[in-house]
């Protein structure tokens, strides 16, 4: 874990827009020392990806990054907000980092500077390779998600950090922000990754967005589960939060190693374009976005991915008791951990195994590792109401899988939602028996985990949680480890021999 420098506790911020934002700090690190630098990547995947593909590992390169924060200094009185990284930063050499609504000059927000630097600094982030960063003071972020009609805003922008809480100064204010939220990820795939308080927390924003990947600390030390928003017909149900944790001892730091992660597999699945996706889309003003890269596949390749138990050595905080009695949420994760601990090692492999169709969509079997989208799904137009992904296992392997889908929002002023369910379930073919599912009522994401038996054959299979005919798209990823319990993707790495993106590409078989 880092060594933390200067402390201080940053202000509460009045907005303009109706929110009161705090950055979610108490302490931050100001320096790190390279040995911790390499314990964390280690402890993230990074290593073990890095040995692998040598100088074919993505960095983050061509991947537009947008970073937004809360002002460190009281705007109640009109005073302008300073909420940028400082640009001078060695972290930064090579990048261009644009105050979109303006910062005072030579003045910089320590809060931003680490954040920053997790997230595409030089060496001490995994997207070393961003260089385009947009940095946006959070009140002005909201205003600049609609169109003067009403309509959603458009960018370049892929993934955007956001290392502060907030709320609004009505209930129906911090509706409509959410609402603002989820539209962005759902209209125009831009991924959202949002910090949880370092405590028990009454702040909402954004961590209960449903379109957004919520992140806490591997030590457990957050708030458990989203906020209710009072008299919101969406978000006044509690729902499971957070969606992943990573090694660092403030939601502040772990959230921007979360959207460095999610930087690599998107430059991974723009560049391999139809290679690894059996399909696109072009979105105006943002351009060619491929099945691999979007935002319901990256949180699913994320949380597939993600580390059920760990051996960490940049931190003593450890994952050991993964869904222990009492911990275990409605839609398979730790109500503590989410899926577990970032680990971008586990998310490339599942990534490289490509995509691959159900059986309803001429589908073969499936690999080891791999993803579909689906676009068409509820039964509306014909569309099927259940996805078969039929496989054999040669030896015992442990699955983890992750069905992701996006709430949907009205890319108009009346923002109107719609949430629909799915189910995600997994058959012992053999045995003709149902073995486990996931049936959330209120979560858009379920979850399997299980130990698979050598000579099986197994059916995972999405089904509409609906008796009404609907349209959903979703991705599905999985991956089926040999060894007989999670371990560290280093440790996975040292036996399982080199696999390359070639190698792991469209690859198909028993387990």
């Amino acid at each position: 874990m880092r060594s933390h420098g200067t402390r201080f506790q940053v202000e509460q911020t009045h907005s303009l827009t109706g929110a009161t934002l705090f950055a979610i700090v108490s302490g931050f690190c100001l320096y790190a020392a390279s040995i911790t630098l390499a314990a964390d990547f280690t402890d993230v995947g990074y290593s073990a990806l890095q040995a692998e593909l040598g100088a074919g590992t993505p960095t983050g390169a061509g991947v537009s990054a947008s970073q937004v924060e809360a002002p460190i200094n009281d705007t109640s009185g009109g005073a302008a907000p300073i909420f940028m990284p400082n640009p001078s930063d060695a972290e930064f050499s090579g990048k261009t980092i644009t105050a979109i609504n303006g910062n005072p000059s030579g003045s910089f927000s320590g809060h931003a500077t680490v954040v920053g630097r997790l997230f595409y600094g030089t060496t001490s982030s995994i997207a070393s390779g961003i260089s385009q960063i947009a940095g946006y003071d959070a009140n002005s972020w909201f205003t600049g998600l609609s169109n003067p009609s009403g309509t959603a805003t458009t960018g370049p922008t892929r993934i955007t950090n956001h290392s502060w809480v907030g709320t609004g100064d009505t209930p129906t204010a911090t509706g409509q922000i959410l609402r603002l939220v989820d539209r962005q990820v759902h209209v125009n795939e831009s991924i959202q990754v949002v910090g949880l308080a370092n405590s028990s927390a009454d702040s909402p924003l954004l961590g209960s967005a449903y379109n957004a990947i919520s992140v806490g600390r591997t030590d457990g030390g957050h708030q458990r589960n989203t906020v209710s928003v009072s008299g919101d017909s969406l978000y006044g149900a509690v729902r499971t939060a957070p969606l992943l944790v990573a090694p660092e001892s403030i939601t502040s730091n772990a959230t921007p190693v979360v959207s460095s992660a999610a930087a690599l597999l998107v430059q991974t699945g723009h560049e391999a374009g139809l290679s690894l996706s059996n399909g696109s889309t072009a979105i105006s003003g943002v351009g060619t976005i491929y099945n691999a890269e979007r935002s319901e596949t990256i949180k699913a390749l994320l949380m597939a991915g993600a580390d059920r138990e760990t051996a960490n050595q940049g931190t003593t905080a450890d994952i050991t008791d993964y869904r222990s009695a009492g911990h275990e949420t409605a839609n398979g994760l730790d109500d503590r951990y989410g899926a577990g601990q970032v680990n971008i090692l586990n998310s490339y492999h599942i990534l490289a195994g490509g995509e691959q169709p159900s059986l309803q969509q001429d589908g073969g079997d499936i690999g080891r590792f791999g993803f579909d989208y689906g676009e068409t799904f509820g039964g509306l137009n014909g569309s099927a109401r259940t996805a078969s992904y039929l496989f054999s296992t040669s030896s015992d392997v442990t699955l983890f899988s992750s069905l992701a889908w996006n709430v949907g929002v009205s890319n108009n002023s009346a923002l109107t939602t719609s949430r629909h369910r799915l189910n995600l379930s997994l058959f012992d073919l053999t045995a003709n028996s149902l073995l486990t599912e996931s049936t959330s009522d209120l979560d858009n994401s379920q979850n399997l985990y299980t130990r698979l038996l050598a000579g099986r054959r197994y059916e995972l299979r999405v089904t509409a949680g609906e008796t009404g005919n609907f349209s959903q798209d979703y991705t599905l990823a999985w991956r089926m480890e040999v060894a007989a319990v999670p371990i560290p993707g280093a440790v996975w790495l040292f036996g399982s021999g080199v696999v390359t993106l070639i190698g792991l590409a469209r690859r198909r078989g028993t387990a």
